[in-house]
């Protein structure tokens, strides 16, 4: 039997998903991950087979994570919609701290890999879904306790919320000021609560 890897794995995944955000996957060589991780070569293929495997293992490691936070600050406290606010409020705070301008490891990935890689498209496309999800459902509480028009469609609202957080991610590229980002989320908020009747 083949001896039990002498490593913490996801110490490993933590060091080498650093890599692939700062770089991307395709600029990622074994080289880095060796770095990185202070593997030697032969342990990280007896690990992970190969740098891809590597990456499918973080998608998922940050996959779980991610999703975990987003859920926790969306039923954080008895309103909805003030939970979609701290979220948005949060995200926001993260992206003016992001100096490196690492951006979003899965929305990265998506717009470097998706048209060349079937199972890593699967892969990411399957955690926004969970994300687009967990916003639906806060979204449909939210217009049962009557914060938003129950006459909207909580999943067309779900996806606009995933839109601007896309959205978002390309603005803080360009390192707007606080003002901005405050703008953007009372916005959002205004959407979200305004009735058409």
């Amino acid at each position: 039997m083949a001896r039990p890897a002498e490593f913490d794995r996801t110490d490993v995944l933590e060091k080498a998903m650093d890599v692939f955000w700062r770089t991307g996957y395709n600029a990622s060589s074994i080289t880095d991950l060796v770095k990185a991780t202070q593997l030697k070569p032969g342990s990280l293929y007896g690990a992970f087979q190969s740098k891809r495997g590597l990456f499918l293992e973080a998608i998922d490691t940050y996959s779980k994570r991610s999703v975990e936070r987003i859920t926790a600050v969306l039923s954080k406290s008895e309103s909805p919609l003030q939970n979609i606010e701290s979220f948005f409020i949060i995200f926001c705070e993260e992206l003016e701290k992001d100096q490196i301008g690492k951006g979003c490891f899965m929305i990265n990935t998506m717009l470097e890999l998706a048209t060349e890689d079937d199972e890593i498209r699967e892969r990411v496309s399957i955690y926004l879904d969970q994300v687009e999800q967990s916003f639906c459902n806060t979204v449909s509480k939210a217009q049962q306790l009557g914060e938003i028009d129950p006459h909207k469609s909580a999943a067309d609202l779900a996806t606009y919320l995933m839109t601007n957080i896309w959205g978002l991610r390309v603005l803080s590229s360009k390192r707007p000021n606080h003002k901005k980002y405050k703008a953007v989320i009372s916005n959002i908020l205004l959407t979200l609560t305004y009735s058409h009747h």
